[in-house]
């Protein structure tokens, strides 16, 4: 058997010929922000490049209102201010995923409650009905690492059952679907960002769509003030008189952020078609390992795969540790191998436990710390990820780190250990 780089073997690649990429600056991303620098680099309204993306944005998901941002975070926030939220409203929010899904909730003295995960690391629609309670005002998802919630139809007809709102985060899944929806579309208002990492990028931003005239004003009125609302907002209706100031704050989106996020969801549907092509290339080439649980791909779903998470089942790879099997990938050049960090399990997190210290005027006392999440914390003990390249010249990138898994499995299995 070929001798591990980790023990003085040779490596599968340089570790810079395997780098992750992204986004892909091309002549045609240049040229559109040269020209919108020349245009203007300030919009107040829904005018040129915001109002040319709104539209494509809204018609590709069949939505009747869009609202970009100047950040993810912001639409989320938005969502929260669109929905009304209140001090002691209770929200249902996934315990795992990135914070910035439930953290805006804070500002409006809101109570989260955490959901445990189903399978795959996204919301568990049994957690939810366990949850539920009188005080529920909404529910939020997000659908991790851009891997749809396979029970979104099920969460989305017991939010109309208990006429509560359904926010969907959607930061992670630019283009995906399930049933033959996409997502943004079960619930009652949707968000994405167009952070620098994200499948849509444009450096930062993000967009929020809904079909509901109300949370699109009162979001409108929360990020912009003056021009916009008072083009956008009925007369007749009682907001319309806050047009002046909005709610205070300001949030628009940079318009060389929008012209670069353009030109890139421009391409999205043969971005999300390379990467399913070598996310299936991926699974069938892992599946055999038994100490590795790959992502469900079915027929019904298209992916958008912000990322690709493996589960590593150490009690099957003969206690071989999962930061030593990280390891001996990365020694064989895979340097995009990763145990992610930033996204984890929330109930612990000091803004969710301790609000009273940053936070007193909305909350005067500790929350109690929220457990039993067993589901959400094996996920997060067994989770590796890679990112899925995108475009067809990537192939031997992709080819290389299949046998850099291989190899290393392979060797664990042929050894029992490593």
């Amino acid at each position: 058997m070929e001798k591990l780089a980790i023990f003085g073997g040779e490596k599968i690649a340089k570790d810079d010929e395997m780098k992750f990429n992204w986004p892909r600056i091309t002549n045609d991303t240049e040229k559109v922000v040269i020209e919108q620098l020349y245009k203007t680099i300030s919009i107040y309204d829904n005018s040129g490049i915001f109002g040319e993306f709104e539209k494509k944005f809204a018609d590709y998901h069949n939505k009747k209102y869009a609202l970009l941002s100047n950040s993810g975070t912001s639409a989320i926030f938005s969502m929260f201010e669109a929905i009304d939220l209140r001090n002691d409203d209770e929200v249902l929010c996934p315990v795992y995923t990135f914070h910035a899904t439930v953290s805006p909730m804070m500002y409006f003295g809101a109570k989260p409650i955490f959901c445990d995960s189903d399978n795959e690391g996204n919301i568990s629609f049994d957690s939810v009905k366990n949850k539920y309670t009188e005080n529920t005002k909404a529910i939020i998802v997000t659908h991790m690492w851009g891997v749809p919630i396979k029970d979104i139809q099920k969460i989305a007809d017991f939010c109309k059952e208990k006429h509560i709102y359904l926010l969907e985060d959607c930061s992670h899944a630019h283009g995906a679907e399930i049933y033959g929806k996409k997502v943004g579309t079960f619930g009652d208002i949707a968000a994405w960002s167009l952070q620098g990492q994200k499948t849509v990028t444009g450096g930062e931003g993000g967009i929020i769509l809904t079909d509901d005239k109300n949370l699109f004003n009162r979001a409108l009125l929360q990020g912009h003030y003056n021009k916009r609302p008072k083009s956008e907002i009925d007369k007749s209706d009682d907001l319309y008189k806050y047009y002046l100031t909005g709610m205070g704050l300001k949030l628009r989106a940079h318009p060389l952020a929008i012209a670069i996020a353009n030109e890139q969801f421009g391409h999205l549907n043969d971005f999300l078609k390379t990467r399913n092509e070598y996310a299936m290339k991926i699974t069938k080439a892992l599946l055999k390992y038994p100490f590795l649980k790959t992502p469900t791909i079915s027929s019904d779903t298209i992916n958008s795969w912000y990322a690709y998470g493996l589960q590593y089942i150490e009690e099957k790879a003969y206690g071989v540790a999962k930061e030593k099997f990280v390891d001996a990938l990365h020694a064989e050049g895979l340097i995009e191998v990763d145990i992610p960090g930033s996204t984890g399990l929330l109930n612990a997190l000091l803004l969710f436990t301790e609000p009273n210290v940053i936070l007193g005027r909305l909350y005067p006392n500790k929350l109690p710390m929220q457990k039993g999440f067993s589901n959400a914390e094996q996920y997060v003990e067994q989770l590796i990820k890679i990112p899925i390249w995108t475009f067809p010249d990537e192939s031997n990138i992709v080819d290389k780190y299949i046998a850099g898994f291989k190899k290393v499995c392979d060797y664990i299995l042929e050894n029992k250990g490593l």
